[in-house]
This record gives C-alpha cells, sequence and structure tokens, in this order.
C-alpha cells in the first residue's frame, strides 16, 4: 500500500513534470494545483531535493523545478525512495525463521519484489504527465442538474 506521503510526493513530481521547461513552481502552486496540503508539502520537497530529484530556485520567480528531465525519473525510483523496497525480502535467506526449515516461499516473495518493482519501474513522471494530459482531454464536466 502506498502512504500518503508517497502520494503526495508523485503528484508533487508529477505537478512538476507537468510544467517542465516553464520555470520554478511555487509550493503554494504545487499545492493548490494537486490538492496537497502545503504543510506536509514543504516537507516532501525538501526530501525529494536532498534525493536530488528536484531542485529549489531562489529568489523572487523562484520554486522548484525537477534535477532531471521527467522522462528519466521512473516511478518506482521515487516509491522506493519514499517507502522504502515496496516488496522487503531482506528476511527471506532461505531460511523459516520460526522453524529453521527451508523456506520455500523465498523464491516466490523475491519474484513478487522484482515484478512489483517491474511495473512502477516501467512508468516514468513523463508517461504520466502525457496520460494526465489525454484524460483531461476527454474529461468533459456534467453540469446537469
Amino acid at each position: 500500500m502506498i502512504s500518503n506521503k508517497c502520494n503526495y510526493a508523485l503528484r508533487a513530481l508529477l505537478e512538476l513534470a507537468k510544467r517542465e521547461g516553464a520555470g520554478p513552481a511555487t509550493i503554494v502552486d504545487i499545492a493548490a494545483a494537486q490538492e496537497i496540503p502545503s504543510r506536509f508539502l514543504e516537507a516532501i520537497l525538501r526530501q525529494l531535493k536532498q534525493a536530488g530529484l528536484t531542485e529549489s530556485v531562489r529568489g523572487k520567480k523562484g520554486g522548484y523545478v525537477l534535477a532531471r528531465p521527467a522522462r528519466e525519473v521512473p516511478v518506482g525510483e521515487v516509491i522506493r525512495l519514499i517507502e522504502g523496497p515496496l516488496f522487503d525480502t531482506a528476511g527471506t535467506n532461505g531460511v523459516d525463521q520460526r522453524s529453521a526449515k527451508p523456506d520455500v516461499f523465498r523464491d516466490l516473495w523475491q519474484e513478487a519484489a522484482a515484478a512489483l518493482d517491474a511495473v512502477y519501474d516501467a512508468v516514468t513522471l513523463a508517461d504520466l504527465a502525457e496520460k494526465e494530459r489525454v484524460l483531461a482531454l476527454q474529461y468533459v464536466p456534467d453540469y446537469s442538474i
């Protein structure tokens, strides 16, 4: 399960990907566009900056930008940064810890972890930005009562 913090981090990066090449986005702009509480967003952007995913620009027209092109940032990288391993197989050394017998599930857990990583790593921020653009074109608000 993805935490709210991770969801907010992905949404903030999505917003920066959508604005790629248009200059920095302020915390207020990102928070409003993606409906993220500003107080959480500040801490998240600080963590993303420390990890090298974003850069901050100082000054009157300052804010945040992606540190790398959106097409080079896989979703899995962001999820692992915020959440850690999605499917932790660290304790599966081939032995069932409760009985000291060989662990028959070890390979299954490792295959599942690899499959999950492959799914998330196959999608970049640029892919998500394009998908959102296409979905927005298809969306027609219904104002009927």
